[in-house]
């Protein structure tokens, strides 16, 4: 890595940096607690879904996660990746601060920093696995020298590393390779077949890397959970490919989840590439390839994707290929004035989406608090002896999702959801809710037996909000939120 740092470069620092700053500048300073964020930062932290890279980092060195600074923290990150990616892809001047403003201001990443929990790590994997291509680009003329091979070794670890946060990480280094051998076909002297020596030396690496972390994943996971992986395969549907076909264009049409639609610019942009290239014929095949895969590969889940849950989420490197197609077309053009106009129309567009998700995120977040101060309120009220160190608190049921509609915004996923809605009513997660914003602290059923002593009263009891919702019986507090019984406890 090169650590010297030009004036150019300090400025391309610090104008993502502001970049960053200005795009989450509404979720920095207003926190609105997501789905999955309310859970305890436990030792076993997602030690069963193979992650043991996010829980060195979330529960090993910060031991959980701080409103605020754990954003923060992502957004320097993902600010450090942008000029990275810029340096790695050979962008100057002007067209380097282009591609750092459209990286950063995607709407995709935002699905990914609402989760508090892995705000800052699924960033510090970004970094990690574009460093990782970099150590390699730049050690690979001769891949059998002792610099290369040491090079190639510490690379495969931090992409062991990588892989080891979150699993879908993987996706990066490929699709950044795949810009980097597009990039290089217009090299004066590129030469197939010495990339294609390098290719398969990539893939070397690739493999190395995931060998290394299911030898670590079986050391330090010994007990891994398929309930996650398994879910997402668990679907059957007649059309799968179809389906999923017609899930990718509508990822390319910007019409698939709430913000994405400017990624249309990226496909039209492509599709005017895929003309020049046949018009230019040189090195035609090799070029449509790569761009073709650019393309699909940051919605390739989606083809393996058999229960009809496709998250934003999973599209990591939509941003990353949506900031490289428009620059690297724009770069081909002279109307540079015109080129950074329409760019910096385009990022303005993108804070507005990403300003309008948090935004909607914060209400639903503040409605809950409000109906949790209403519902322990209601509780003190009826039962001055109850006591959270003594009486059990169980919720039935759910509020139905029509109860947020007025708060949520269509086709945003986890910004429209909420704790007293998700997984149907989760104890676990509407109790660690209350927990979470220090409104109460109660005592979650943890036997059978306890259950037993409520389970046959709760029927004839109306729903929230009306005042006949809560009721103390057999000494536990019922608070019946719907009519259908939500997420069971782990001792039904």
């Amino acid at each position: 890595m090169d650590f010297k740092i030009s004036a150019e470069n300090s400025k391309l620092v610090l104008f993502s940096f502001f970049i960053t700053l200005v795009t989450y500048g509404f979720p920095l300073t207003n926190y609105s607690l997501s789905v999955d964020s309310e859970t305890p930062i436990y030792s076993e932290f997602s030690m069963s879904l193979g992650r043991w890279g996010t829980n060195l980092v979330r529960y090993r060195i910060f031991e959980g996660h701080l409103p605020y600074y754990t954003m923060l923290l992502g957004i320097i990150l993902l600010s450090l990746t942008a000029v990275e990616l810029s340096k790695l892809f050979r962008f100057k001047g002007a067209l380097s601060f282009a591609f750092c403003a459209l990286f950063l201001t995607f709407p995709q990443m935002s699905y990914q920093l609402v989760f508090t929990m892995q705000a800052d790590v699924v960033p510090l994997g970004f970094l990690l696995a574009v460093l990782a291509v970099k150590f390699f680009v730049n050690n690979s003329q001769n891949i059998f020298s002792k610099k290369s091979i040491v090079y190639f070794i510490l690379s495969s670890l931090i992409l062991m590393f990588v892989i080891a946060i979150y699993q879908a990480l993987i996706l990066i280094p490929i699709v950044v390779y795949i810009i980097i051998l597009l990039q290089n076909t217009f090299n004066e002297d590129y030469h197939f077949k010495n990339e294609f020596k390098k290719g398969l030396f990539f893939s070397a690496l690739l493999f190395v890397s995931l060998v290394f972390y299911y030898v670590s994943a079986k050391l330090l996971c010994p007990v891994p959970e398929k309930g996650l992986l398994s879910s997402y395969l668990a679907g059957k549907t007649d059309n799968q490919f179809l389906n999923a076909c017609s899930i990718w264009l509508k990822n390319l049409t910007g019409n698939f989840y709430y913000g994405s639609k400017l990624f249309i610019i990226a496909f039209i942009v492509s599709i005017i590439m895929f003309i020049k290239f046949g018009i230019e014929k040189k090195h035609f095949l090799i070029r449509f390839i790569c761009l073709f895969l650019m393309l699909i590969l940051p919605f390739a889940f989606s083809f393996f994707i058999t229960n009809g849950y496709h998250p934003p989420r999973i599209y990591l490197t939509s941003g990353l290929v949506f900031a490289f197609v428009i620059v690297y077309f724009v770069s081909t053009i002279k109307y540079e004035q015109f080129t950074i106009l329409i760019i910096s129309i385009i990022c303005v567009a993108n804070l507005y989406f990403i300003t309008n998700l948090f935004y909607s995120n914060y209400k639903i977040f503040n409605h809950d608090k409000s109906e949790a101060n209403k519902m322990n309120n209601l509780i003190q009220a009826k039962y001055p002896e109850f006591d959270e160190n003594v009486n059990y608190v169980y919720f039935f049921g759910c509020l139905p999702y029509e109860h947020h509609q007025k708060y949520r915004i269509d086709k945003s996923e986890i910004f429209g959801g909420s704790l007293f809605n998700w997984d149907n009513g989760d104890n676990y997660r509407i109790i660690n809710f209350f927990k979470f914003n220090d409104i109460a602290y109660y005592k979650m059923i943890d036997n059978r037996e306890t259950y037993l002593k409520i389970k046959d009263s709760i029927a004839p009891m109306p729903v929230w909000p009306k005042k006949e919702s809560v009721k103390m019986i057999n000494n536990i507090i019922v608070v019946k939120l719907g009519n259908e019984k939500g997420m069971p406890l782990w001792v039904e």
